[in-house]
């Protein structure tokens, strides 16, 4: 059964992979944007890419078709920034741990987010998004917009706000869904296992996850 604390899971990880622009592991970019620098500007632009391709696969879309996958995954990981949401989804713990450590929890991030965004967008293609306003502060931005899409036949609308930086593009690091925040949430998550169990046993729940079936129930 569809509920929507679900439905905002599975949105999280939707419109943060559809969202996020700039490449991965960027440094932070001195001073402000330009004044023409519009970060809805940028959120439209990478979700008509991702509408345009979808449509191009269509009847045959399906997150098991190889050039499929290999073509979502290349244009993901154009726009979205891991490094940032790994950073800040550990938070107190990142500076804690080795250069090695960080680089193997992000790269094992992005392949769990890869993943269930693949899955996701196969089962929850039928969606839109209206964008209402943006709000920028310096070199931090949100975006709000109004996703329209239909659960169990019925139509239903979801508030969504997209926290942005400026890293010489705009790039999202939180999806809120409803106001429930999707980094609070991992970040919440981690930091339960590292004080309870330590890093090195987050990691290996996450490469556990990985090694599942990839039909397996996220």
């Amino acid at each position: 059964m569809t509920t929507m604390s679900s439905l905002r899971r599975s949105l999280s990880v939707i419109f943060l992979a559809s969202a996020l622009t700039a490449a991965a592991g960027t440094a932070r970019a001195a001073g402000e944007p330009p004044a023409s620098a519009s970060p809805m500007a940028e959120l439209k632009k990478s979700n008509a890419q991702l509408d345009k391709l979808l449509q191009r696969s269509k009847p045959n879309w399906s997150p098991e078709a190889e050039l499929e996958r290999s073509e979502v995954k290349k244009l993901v990981g154009s726009f979205l920034d891991y490094g940032e949401l790994a950073k800040r989804a550990l938070g107190k713990h990142w500076d804690k741990i080795t250069p090695k450590q960080r680089e193997d929890f992000v790269e094992t991030l992005r392949q769990l987010v890869e993943r269930s965004y693949l899955r996701q967008i196969h089962g929850n293609a039928n969606y839109s998004i209206k964008y209402d306003k943006e709000e920028k502060n310096g070199d931090e931005a949100t975006v709000y917009a109004t996703l329209n899409t239909v659960v169990r036949n019925k139509k239903t609308k979801v508030a969504l706000e997209y926290k942005m930086l400026w890293k010489e593009h705009w790039v999202v690091y939180d999806i809120v869904t409803d106001e429930q925040s999707m980094l609070e949430n991992y970040r919440a998550e981690f930091n339960k296992i590292i004080n309870r169990d330590g890093f090195d046993a987050l990691l290996k729940k996450m490469k556990k996850k990985l090694d599942e079936k990839e039909d397996d129930t996220e």
